[in-house]
């Protein structure tokens, strides 16, 4: 558990936590670093002499590249990967129009649905299951949106 009270926002602050929690060694090993090099990762670089972009920002960058192209599915079975790591599950954005049908936004749930159970069925790879139970809820909740809207 991390002595700080602060939870860190930006890459470098995550990469000091990692630091003052694991240790330089295990950050050092577990990357092929040395030392001066984590420490460059996990400094502020507002005030550092010598700091470079870290592991972390590189990967985000890499993200951000992926969406330009329009493969969201694969930056987001990424990022899905490390949610599941700390206990955490992906929601997108709901996003629902005011002029359908509640009976209209139901249907939509049908193909969300079923492609949830061929995949399940079909004995898919996991994040190929999580994505189609992503796509699900996403629906389910655009139903909610919906109702909540003319509630």
């Amino acid at each position: 558990m991390s002595n700080k009270k602060t939870i860190p926002v930006k890459t470098w602050q995550f990469f000091s936590a990692c630091k003052q929690n694991l240790g330089m060694s295990s950050l050092a090993k577990l990357f092929k670093r040395s030392p001066r090099q984590i420490d460059r990762w996990a400094c502020n670089p507002d005030f550092a002499e010598s700091s470079q972009r870290n592991p972390m920002d590189r990967y985000e960058t890499l993200l951000k590249k992926l969406m330009n192209l329009g493969v969201d599915d694969i930056a987001t079975a990424a990022v899905d990967r490390q949610a599941k790591i700390v206990g955490c599950t992906l929601r997108a954005s709901v996003v629902c129009s005011s002029e359908k049908s509640i009976e209209a936004e139901l249907l939509e749930n049908l193909p969300a649905l079923a492609d949830y159970h061929e995949a399940v069925q079909g004995k898919k790879p996991l994040p190929i299951i999580r994505a189609k139970v992503r796509k699900l809820i996403l629906e389910i909740e655009e139903d909610l949106a919906l109702i909540e809207q003319r509630a």
